[in-house]
């Protein structure tokens, strides 16, 4: 078992933005950390699921410069009530009581208190690999020169050989987030692989937004198609925002799939640079302005030999669903079988509703289209 970190996160107020990046900026990538967010008075720098937030110091409401906020790590989710009982005993000022705010890291799970100078201080313990999911087997899939963790869902009726799906999560996800996805799928006959990208909760190496990403899951394609239940005749790969983009640019290494869906993803990394700011440093470390056509899927159209189905709700302001609208052209312009469901209403985040909506629109599509292959 690897050694838990003691730094979960931490966020500072300096005295000038723009001095203070171009500071951190010649120390903290060799760390692994980059720009995954900005805006006007603050940055977020991030290692995996490690944040650092730096705040811009205002007239009036200024505490520095100097640390706003410490996030330690715990051994357990009992050590974070044990310190939340002796901080309570001893009178200290307590923010929050123990609880879930995954939003943060997969499992996070905290107590906010102030120190005796007026710091906060948040004790967190969040998952160190992906947990153990009651119905389905926990797997490790070879990729590209890396190991990717997942969850492996069999169909609980129906004969082998069945149709295979691999399940792709976005940005600063994990396989545990597409378990729904993954239920829903063996409940209507398919063998799904849940699978988290290299660099997040339970695969090796570094998240690259689409780089070696897909060649990681030509990999899995490989793995999945020898499995005993599966018909490698009847594979697809579904995504979700990163995930999304994965599937597409795989499918354009024509892999034996014979489909792929893409959920509200970004299809052309320079114009999603251009349309959110918040976007732009990140894409900006990471991929620098040459790194962004490769991880474009619209620019790999002509070699997509497969239907696609593309998902966006028409509200998303993480990725505008001019994303895929583009990508929908760019398919048909070049004779490529696909289909766009736009969502009313929808957000980068699906409501329930618009998450049945959306399944049932997808299973259809396999229907249809695994059955065909």
């Amino acid at each position: 078992m690897r050694p838990r970190p003691s730094f979960a996160g931490a966020a500072i107020e300096v005295s000038d933005l723009g001095r203070s990046v171009a500071f951190h900026r010649v120390w903290l990538p060799m760390l692994g950390f980059r720009r995954v967010w900005a805006s006007p008075d603050r940055v977020m720098w991030s290692r995996g699921y490690d944040h650092f937030v730096m705040r811009q110091a205002k007239d009036g409401v200024s505490y520095g410069p100097g640390a706003l906020w410490l996030a330690v790590s715990a051994e357990s989710r009992a050590q974070v009530d044990q310190v939340y009982a002796a901080l309570k005993e001893s009178g200290a000022e307590i923010l929050q009581k123990p609880q879930e705010l995954d939003y943060f890291a997969p499992g996070f799970y905290s107590v906010g208190f102030r120190d005796p100078d007026g710091v906060p201080i948040e004790v967190a313990h969040r998952w160190d690999e992906l947990p153990e999911v009651a119905d389905a087997e926990q797997v490790r899939v070879p990729g590209h020169g890396v190991t990717l963790g997942g969850y492996f869902f069999k169909p609980q009726a129906g004969t082998p050989p069945y149709p295979a799906l691999i399940l792709l999560h976005g940005f600063a996800g994990h396989a545990h987030n597409m378990v729904g996805l993954a239920r829903a799928a063996a409940n209507n006959g398919y063998v799904a692989l849940a699978l988290s990208l290299r660099g997040w909760l339970g695969s090796e190496g570094e998240n690259d937004q689409g780089l070696r990403q897909p060649l990681d899951v030509l990999a899995a394609i490989d793995w999945l198609a020898r499995r005993p239940l599966v018909d490698p005749k009847r594979l697809a790969l579904v995504g979700a925002s990163m995930g999304g983009q994965v599937a597409l640019l795989a499918a354009a290494h024509k892999p034996p799939v014979g489909a792929v869906a893409s959920f509200y993803a970004a299809t052309d990394l320079a114009r999603w640079r251009d349309a959110n700011p918040f976007v732009r440093d990140y894409l900006d470390d990471l991929c620098g302005p040459e790194g962004l056509p490769v991880r474009s899927p619209i620019l790999r159209v002509a070699q997509i030999d497969v239907p696609v189905l593309l998902v966006h709700g028409d509200r998303d302001e993480n990725v505008s669903v001019e994303q895929t609208l583009a990508m929908t052209e760019a398919l048909k312009s070049h004779g490529k079988e696909v289909e766009t469901f736009i969502v009313p209403g929808g957000t980068h985040f699906f409501t329930e509703q618009q998450n049945a909506q959306t399944r049932r629109k997808l299973f259809d599509f396999l229907r249809r289209h695994l059955n065909r292959s």
